[in-house]
């Protein structure tokens, strides 16, 4: 069956559906609405939403066809006039399968079948259960168990949050299959693109890897890469850096408008684009389920990688992806390159190996620059879900459609794609406020660069 392009919007009684369909014939269109579900059947397009809350299927209810736009306005009331539906712009959200987690208590992992060299490991997915309703998703939901609903409350205390990540002893897992990618669910893809020149890969045997071993291999192939020489020419001779410094990039742009708004009378939400929402389509339509408060810290805080990867091509490219994007986003962090998820590390911890990344690797290596990307993706974070997703929707992009690349698209980018639209907004903007105070100095970097810098300066 196919999902046909759709767009939702609301007032204070009534929930507007607007579906995309060509070669419509009224009489074999089904409509229905059941609680909080919403189902829409015509051979060959067949939708299913989840609402926040319940619509109604009385006499109020109906539908019209407008032939010139090949589209079907659909209108149910809501079950209680003036409630607020959020969150009707994230289309997987809706389109996510919440019913059957409540049930099983579990997310499945649907892959192709055919395939049988890469797997998802046999363990669940994560959410924030009830997330689509008030207060980031507090309410008690069929299936939620007194372990869920305690880790619901601690993300809700999101002013005191401790972002610092448990630190476990390494284990002896040297038997075991390397597991890894979003919430550490894959093995099996790297396999793949081994022998066809993955120049994103940083690890000699990927699926034999340990967190240990790749966070060592990490730190010892930067220690290599970074050259003094290529670091002070951009320091100080490079003319491109002052106009890149000066560069705001469109998101953060976007980003800042929406959090001037929220100090106003009227919000101004983040808007997607139609392209946008075509990819929101495309994505895996998984439900995710709360599992432990330290995971849920990994997947908020392994973002930041992604992100400040992210802000470091908007901003150098200005805003135009070329050719070498995919490579410099996946080079850049941390956790696709060296699949280092960051279990033993802190924000301080992560801002020091996103900058170090920042001046082995790419076009521009300069201190000053990776800390403007730093902040821009602070006012990425700070603008919430949306303009996270709106980075994420991006960099899968740059990765599902490239040849190689793409197994980061299957076995991170995607997941987070449907997952950051779960997330609590809340949650979001505390992990800003971290990375908004977040402080290092070149000292801090490993490389002895204030000395290598004197000793230049010195003797000039």
């Amino acid at each position: 069956m196919i999902t046909p392009q759709f767009s939702v919007r609301q007032d204070d009684e009534y929930v507007y559906i607007d579906i995309k369909v060509v070669h419509l014939k009224t009489q074999n269109a089904e409509l229905s609405a059941e609680g909080d579900v919403f189902r829409f059947s015509l051979p060959p397009y067949y939708l299913r939403l989840h609402f926040p809350g319940n619509i109604v299927d009385d006499e109020r209810a109906n539908a019209s066809l407008d032939l010139s736009k090949s589209s079907l306005a659909v209108k149910f009331p809501k079950e209680t006039a003036g409630e607020f539906f959020p969150d009707l712009d994230l289309m997987t959200k809706l389109l996510a399968r919440v019913g059957d987690s409540k049930e099983a208590g579990t997310a499945a992992i649907v892959t192709d079948a055919s395939s049988k060299i890469a797997t998802p490991a046999n363990k669940p997915l994560i959410e924030e259960i009830g997330a689509s309703g008030g207060n980031d998703g507090l309410e008690e939901a069929a299936g939620v168990n007194e372990t869920q609903r305690k880790l619901l409350q601690d993300l809700n205390d999101a002013e005191n949050f401790d972002w610092q990540i448990e630190q476990p002893l390494p284990e002896d897992d040297s038997l075991l299959t390397a597991r890894y990618g979003f919430n550490q669910q894959y093995n099996g893809y790297l396999r793949q693109t081994r022998d066809i020149g993955n120049d994103i890969n940083d690890l000699d045997s990927p699926e034999t890897s340990t967190a240990e071993s790749r966070r060592e291999e990490r730190i010892n192939r930067e220690n290599e890469k970074f050259d003094p020489d290529y670091y002070l020419s951009d320091l100080y001779a490079n003319d491109e850096i002052p106009e890149l410094l000066r560069y705001e990039p469109s998101l953060v742009k976007l980003a800042k408008d929406h959090i001037r708004s929220i100090s106003s009378e009227s919000v101004t939400e983040i808007q997607f684009t139609d392209e946008e929402k075509k990819k929101m389509l495309d994505l895996p339509r998984r439900t995710f389920i709360a599992d432990s408060l330290e995971a849920t810290k990994l997947l908020y805080v392994n973002l930041i990688p992604i992100i400040f990867a992210y802000c470091y091509d908007a901003r150098t490219t200005m805003d135009d992806h070329t050719s070498e994007s995919a490579w410099t986003v996946g080079k850049l962090a941390m956790n696709i390159s060296c699949l280092d998820s960051s279990t033993t590390t802190t924000i301080p911890g992560l801002k020091i190996s996103c900058v170090r990344r920042a001046l082995a690797y790419p076009l521009y290596r300069n201190y000053e620059l990776s800390l403007k990307c730093w902040n821009d993706m602070y006012y990425i974070f700070r603008g919430g879900k949306r303009a996270l997703l709106k980075a994420l929707l991006d960099v899968n992009h740059l990765f599902a459609y490239h040849d190689v690349y793409y197994v980061y698209s299957k076995t991170i980018t995607e997941d987070y794609c449907a997952w950051i639209q779960t997330a609590s907004d809340s949650v979001i903007r505390s992990l800003a406020h971290e990375i908004n105070h977040c402080d290092i100095q070149k000292g801090d970097l490993g490389w002895d660069i204030p000395e290598i810098e004197r000793t230049t300066f010195g003797s000039n």
